[in-house]
C-alpha cells in the first residue's frame, strides 16, 4: 500500500483512504485536513491509522532516520501554495533543493524554466514575484514545481482546481502528466474535501 488512512473511530464519515498502485488518483475525503496533517507530521490522530509505502506511521515512534526517509519520499502542494511570504517564487522553489541536494542547485533554474514552458501560459517573470503579488494559480504552480524538483515517489496535491477559472483548471490538469513524465513510477494523489 502506498497510502492508507483510517480515521479515528466515531467520525461521521468513516470512509478509508487507500491507494495501492502508482499512477494518478483522485481522493474525495471529508476529513482531508486530518489526513494532510497526519501526513505532514507523520503522526495520525489518536485512534487513526496512517500507512505510507507499507509502513504504519504513528503506531509506535519510528526511528528518526526512517521518519526522514519517509518524508523525503512524499511531496505536497497545499491549496494556498504554502509559500514563505518573504521569499519570491524562485527562492521558495530553490530553498528545498539548496537544503536537501545542493549539488542539484546549479541545474535547478534551467529545469524550472523547462517546466514553465512545458506547463504553458506562465511568464517566467513569475519567479521574481512575492507570494502576495501572485495569483492563486501562480502560488500553486510555484509549490508544484518546488515539490516536483525533489522527485517525490508520492505527490499529494490539495484542492488543485478549487477557486480557479476554466483556463487555469485545464492547466492544473496537466500537473499529473508532467509529474509522471519526470517520475514514471510515482503516485500522484489529488485530495479534495
Amino acid at each position: 500500500m502506498i497510502l492508507g488512512y483510517v480515521p479515528a473511530p466515531g467520525r461521521k464519515s468513516p470512509e478509508r483512504v487507500r491507494v495501492d498502485a502508482p499512477g494518478s488518483h483522485f481522493v474525495r475525503c471529508p476529513y482531508k485536513n486530518e489526513l494532510l496533517e497526519a501526513m505532514h507530521e507523520l503522526k495520525p490522530r489518536k485512534g487513526a491509522r496512517l500507512v505510507l509505502f507499507g509502513t504504519e506511521v504513528g503506531a509506535d515512534e519510528l526511528p528518526e532516520a526512517e521518519r526522514h526517509a519517509l518524508m523525503r519520499r512524499v511531496g505536497f502542494v497545499p491549496a494556498d501554495g504554502g509559500l514563505m511570504s518573504t521569499l519570491n517564487a524562485w527562492e521558495n522553489i530553490s530553498l528545498p533543493v539548496a537544503y536537501h541536494t545542493p549539488r542539484k542547485l546549479a541545474h535547478a533554474l534551467g529545469e524550472v524554466h523547462e517546466l514553465l514552458r512545458e506547463l504553458g501560459g506562465v511568464d517566467p517573470a513569475v519567479l521574481a514575484k512575492l507570494p502576495e503579488d501572485m495569483t492563486l494559480y501562480e502560488r500553486r504552480l510555484a509549490a508544484y514545481i518546488r515539490a516536483l524538483l525533489e522527485r517525490p515517489q508520492l505527490l499529494v496535491v490539495e484542492d488543485l482546481a478549487h477557486g480557479l477559472g476554466p483556463t487555469k483548471r485545464r492547466r492544473t490538469a496537466r500537473f499529473a502528466d508532467v509529474y509522471h513524465t519526470r517520475c514514471p513510477d510515482g503516485t500522484y494523489v489529488q485530495v479534495e474535501a
